[in-house]
């Protein structure tokens, strides 16, 4: 009698668990689609963009690689969580998959496709970034969307002018002069970095 009712008592806080480990995923999801549904649209317009942005990233950099449809699936979903829980570790793990799939697809350091690429991440990243200010019901401060906007543009352009003069140099000069190049780069983004912050006052 007590090895029976023992055996079921057994059976009985299983099934518990069971139920309680499916209640405890289905609280989850609820609380995510409610989230979601209390969103601001200036925050779900960001993180729809810094979504679509990684999207794109492997659609431009296409490879051949046997494990690129691997990276690509990875890309997918970390943009996904990215746009879901862009705190505490939706950001990286997007960052993350970003950086393995680039690591399958390589491209040629002459191709402008190098430099979409880079404006991409560059966006993808500052959506993130943006989207972690406030929480997702509160709606996004405009000043704060241009400052990171107008950053954007001046990294975007910081790539493009260190793009130009590796070519330049790879072009004209038998060896590249590391230093000069490197004392060019750090200028130019000095520069756009005070621009911003000045626009930003």
């Amino acid at each position: 009698m007590s090895s029976a009712r023992s055996t079921r008592g057994a059976r009985g806080t299983r099934g518990a668990r069971r139920t309680t480990g499916t209640t405890g995923i289905e609280r989850v999801l609820t609380r995510w689609l409610v989230e979601a549904r209390s969103t601001s649209g200036s925050q779900l317009a960001v993180r729809l963009l810094g979504m679509l942005c990684a999207w794109v990233v492997p659609l431009v950099a296409t490879s051949g690689h046997q494990l690129s449809p691997v990276g690509f699936t990875l890309v997918v979903l970390g943009a996904v969580i990215a746009a879901v829980r862009p705190e505490p570790a939706g950001g990286p793990v997007a960052l993350a998959s970003l950086a393995a799939y680039l690591l399958v697809a390589p491209q040629d350091p002459a191709s402008p496709v190098v430099l979409l690429v880079a404006g991409l991440v560059v966006v993808h990243v500052a959506c993130v970034a943006v989207s972690t200010t406030a929480p997702s019901p509160a709606r996004l401060d405009p000043r704060l969307v241009r400052r990171y906007v107008e950053r954007c543009v001046a990294l975007t352009a910081v790539a493009a002018v260190t793009w130009g003069l590796g070519l330049l140099a790879r072009s004209v000069l038998p060896v590249a002069p590391v230093a000069v190049v490197a004392a060019a780069v750090l200028g130019v983004a000095a520069v756009a970095w005070m621009t911003t912050n000045n626009r930003s006052r």
